[in-house]
């Protein structure tokens, strides 16, 4: 049976036709992170976001290009899908009429032949971690900005799920939420309205929340700015209270007149990453008291991007093990969806070993038809063009780094890369300048071998998607200048040879010349565009940005 997840838009603005006040309230530009998944008797295809295609970063159209690739990769036609999964931001039980109507008539055109089927926002979330973890039971929690959408009555919009918990058992086909209480309030949204407020303040002028240059970005940019702040007296400005099953109610809300006082952007940005971390921190100790939590944790969620926030909970030990997919946003909700398709026929569910690396890969015909005109070095062996570029990369060189499938994902992981010398404190900047254009105070990530993590960094543990922040060791931060953020953290990803083969050698190599089993690592784009997916792509960005060099397949490029 060939299964398909599919998010993106499809039809706000036909479904509340009806009521002009809604759809403009609730239009197709409120979604983000399009993307598609396939499936196969259970077995993964392909998974790629519509923004790595289209080049519109954080691009939420209806993804039509996706359904090309996948259907390519899979060598399938439409009419060859059983079945179409699509989460929604809606609850699905107050549209059938839309589900059988609308989305059914406008999926027709694509897959004739299948069912489909509309699923929660948060469950596409929680199966993407579920399906995705090597756990056969456990627990898991969804947080993110709103959740799904709940529509009463009189025409109101109010955040459904905004707190998610329930069990799961793979191998007994079990998969249940606890009974829980809708919410108008969460931390998700807590944390989005305020970055917001924040990032307005730092660069003095208001932001559109609603353009979608800005809007998935406010979080990320206010967490790397909290390094730079002090609070001398923290304040817990949330509480917690709980009616049966324990909820997060927050003192102010979103939205509301909120006292920071008169504080700097960067004092801001600290006081709430510290209010958001132990709100987080003291919800989920008590959902562990109550006996919600199991000892394997899933999570799943764009609140799930915070690394910081990560790493308060894995120091907390939470749980006994604890997984976050390297998709948890919006992006990963095709994967989800595709997962229950697959679970619900009773198939089992098989991933690629690194479920990072869900793209397809690229033969050597199409990196040589995307370098056609272009002077280049075909090496005989990955050995022999892994010492070249590590030559290159001890010059304080910067490379543009391609190599097996596209990660699935919003961050690169050894696949799509831009590679540099992480020692010189001021290749920070060099990058910055050159490269990446972007504020001076936002921190860049590094990749290293596993087995030198304890000899660098404390408290350490795997860190493969590159989920948890980590504190580089005193005697450490000037080999790691680079990629040492203000408060001496670093956002770090451990490699080995079974999950990331290429990237991992280069990592061995560059290990033996220099002494450090290290680089400072960041996504493989220009400003404002999404990550790399093709050979073209990659040769269209290494001509348009300050690149050095460009390692594609077995092929290495000069700038000209």
């Amino acid at each position: 049976m060939n299964v398909i997840g599919l998010y993106g838009a499809i039809g706000w603005n036909v479904l509340l036709s009806d009521n002009p006040k809604l759809r403009n309230q609730m239009n197709d530009s409120w979604t983000h992170g399009a993307s598609v998944s396939l499936f196969s008797d259970g077995n993964h295809v392909v998974s790629i976001s519509e923004e790595r295609l289209s080049g519109i970063k954080y691009d939420g159209n209806f993804p039509r290009k996706s359904i090309e690739y996948c259907l390519s990769a899979g060598n399938l036609s439409k009419e060859d899908i059983d079945v179409v999964i699509v989460p929604s931001m809606a609850n699905q039980n107050l549209y059938k009429n839309y589900i059988n109507g609308t989305l059914k008539s406008k999926l027709r055109r694509y897959f004739p032949k299948a069912r489909v089927e509309m699923i929660s926002h948060h469950l596409s979330h929680a199966y993407s971690s579920v399906f995705s973890c090597d756990y056969n039971e456990g627990s898991f929690i969804t947080l993110d900005n709103a959740g799904s959408v709940l529509f009463d009555t009189t025409g109101q919009i109010f955040a459904c799920e905004n707190h998610s918990f329930g069990y799961f058992n793979k191998e007994k086909g079990i998969f249940r939420y606890h009974p829980g209480i809708p919410m108008t309030n969460n931390l998700g949204n807590y944390y989005w309205q305020w970055a917001h407020n924040i990032y307005s303040q730092m660069v003095q002028k208001p932001i559109d929340i609603t353009d979608p240059k800005y809007r998935e970005t406010f979080c990320g940019k206010v967490m790397g700015l909290s390094a730079y702040g002090n609070i001398k007296e923290p304040k817990k400005d949330w509480r917690l209270h709980f009616e049966g099953i324990p909820q997060v109610a927050l003192e102010s809300l979103p939205g509301r007149d909120f006292n920071y006082g008169n504080l700097s952007a960067e004092n801001k940005a600290k006081q709430l990453q510290y209010n958001f971390e132990n709100a987080m921190l003291e919800w989920m100790k008590q959902l562990k008291e109550q006996g919600y939590i199991e000892d394997n944790l899933c999570l799943a969620g764009g609140v799930f991007l915070n690394i910081l926030a990560n790493s308060v909970l894995r120091k907390n030990d939470i749980a006994k093990n604890m997984h976050i997919p390297p998709f948890p946003d919006d992006t990963g909700l095709s994967f989800g969806a595709a997962c229950y398709g697959a679970f619900k026929a009773k198939e089992k569910v098989t991933l690629p070993h690194n479920i990072s690396l869900l793209g397809r890969t690229y033969s050597d015909e199409e990196i040589e038809e995307a370098l056609e005109g272009i002077e280049y070095k075909k090496f005989d062996t990955f050995d022999e063009l892994c010492d070249k570029t590590v030559n290159v990369l001890a010059e304080n060189k910067i490379v543009g780094w391609f190599q097996n499938r596209s990660e699935f994902g919003p961050r690169a992981l050894g696949s799509r890369s831009i590679l540099m010398n992480p020692t010189p404190k001021e290749n920070k900047e060099t990058i910055n300048t050159r490269i990446k254009h972007r504020e001076e105070w936002r921190p860049f990530a590094g990749i290293m071998l596993e087995e030198y993590q304890d000899e660098y960094f404390t408290d350490t543990y795997p860190n493969e998607y590159m989920l948890y922040s980590l504190v580089v060791k005193p005697h450490q931060r000037k080999k790691l200048g680079a990629i040492t953020h203000k408060d001496f953290s670093c956002r770090i990803q451990t490699v080995n040879k079974e999950l990331h083969s290429e990237v991992t050698t280069l990592l061995q190599k560059y290990n033996e010349k220099t002494e450090c089993p290290v680089l400072l690592n960041t996504s493989f784009n220009d400003n404002g565009q999404p990550i790399v997916e093709t050979p073209k792509d990659a040769v269209k960005t290494f001509k348009n940005i300050d690149l050095d060099y460009l390692v594609i397949g077995n092929y290495f490029v000069v700038k000209q």
